[in-house]
């Protein structure tokens, strides 16, 4: 099948960007002597996760438990669960998903950690806990230095867990543009986590595993060498707002972009204006609109939920006539994929393959 033939609108990929994208991480971070786990609630995809893990990764990240639970089922078998695993229906799941894979999680509560301590020990079993410390994201995360080293005495203390490391994630400057902005707004923060480090050293305990970071921040984490491992994510497919942020040396990340919305023209109501088959049911709206491929001035607007209307800059009439299709540029990888069933991959126009989002909506 030619991706002409595609009814719309579907997600594509470029097998050969991804492909280059995940070759180029491992080449980075090997040069660097970190290990990478990268973080599947981009892609949550089975498929994708032992592509990386093939490719060099020690692992993935899951946002949540449910994540977790669909990759280790597809036998996915090192997971990183970035958010708190908290309540006993929730623990017990991880003690089942555990029986299919290693999976460590992260705490940044006493109760947590008790509860954690408790029904392993019922259970048998060790399991490994990360701190989560917070270093300017302000969402999970005890206050840096002596609470975290506090907590983990704590999971020291039990006989069923396991202290592993430290979690220390920014997420708000991963997208800032400046790159030399951005330099400097992670190095506060990893100065925070050094600082930790050496209050739990000081408890005589070892950091074994220290994780966190981002696509964004991948080029000062290497260079920083604190970090054990990298937490990127959407490096593998890349989106509009990613590749819009300065590098070191360039003018954009040195990943391609990978991930499009192919959409048609279902109506052209006058020649400055064209319908396509992609609203906010097909497209997420939390970085932006996204950008038209491929044609200079094109630019879209949210039609509603399954519309999208299509304008020339310039007010001239828009080169597209009814059924023509196009790609769009996704803003947020994440949140677009989240929104479909099925990745439709490509190599040059030609469908070769069909993917499930094995993990599409699972959010508990």
């Amino acid at each position: 099948m030619k991706i002409e033939e595609l009814d719309t609108p579907v997600l594509t990929v470029n097998a050969a960007a991804l492909e280059r994208n995940i070759e180029r991480m491992e080449r980075m971070t090997s040069a660097a002597g970190i290990s990478y786990r990268p973080h599947a609630k981009t892609h949550k995809s089975a498929k994708v996760a032992k592509m990386q893990i093939d490719a060099g990764a020690i692992g993935v990240c899951c946002a949540k438990l449910a994540e977790a639970e669909v990759l280790a089922n597809e036998g996915v078998d090192n997971i990183l669960i970035t958010t708190p695993v908290v309540g006993e229906s929730k623990i017990s799941r991880l003690m089942a998903a555990r029986n299919m894979a290693k999976i460590i999680v992260v705490a940044d509560n006493v109760d947590n950690i008790n509860m954690l301590g408790g029904m392993t020990q019922l259970a048998g079993i060790e399991q490994d806990v990360l701190i989560e410390v917070d270093i300017g994201q302000g969402r999970c995360g005890v206050e840096p230095g002596i609470e975290a080293a506090r907590l983990a005495q704590i999971i020291a203390g039990h006989k069923s867990l396991k202290f592993a490391g430290l979690q220390g994630y920014q997420g708000k400057i991963q997208m800032t543009v400046d790159a030399a902005e951005r330099e400097h707004q992670n190095e506060a923060s990893i100065r925070k986590l050094s600082g930790t480090v050496a209050e739990v050293e000081k408890a005589r305990l070892e950091v074994g595993i220290l994780t966190g970071g981002g696509t964004g921040t991948l080029p000062f984490d290497i260079k920083r060498g604190l970090l054990t491992e990298v937490q990127t994510g959407s490096y593998v497919f890349m989106d509009a707002r990613y590749n819009s942020i300065g590098w070191p040396g360039a003018n954009a990340p040195p990943f391609e972009l990978a991930l499009h919305i192919l959409t048609a023209v279902v109506s052209k109501p006058s020649p400055d204006r064209a319908i396509i088959d992609a609203g906010l049911k097909a497209v997420s709206n939390d970085h932006g609109v996204p950008l038209v491929a491929g044609i200079d001035g094109c630019v879209f607007e949210f039609g509603g939920d399954e519309h999208g209307i299509l304008r020339m800059e310039d007010g001239s009439e828009v080169p597209l006539d009814l059924g023509d299709k196009l790609s769009l540029i996704p803003s947020h990888c994440d949140t677009t994929i989240n929104l479909f069933d099925q990745y439709i991959v490509l190599k040059g126009n030609t469908v070769v393959d069909v993917w499930p989002v094995d993990a599409r909506g699972r959010v508990q």
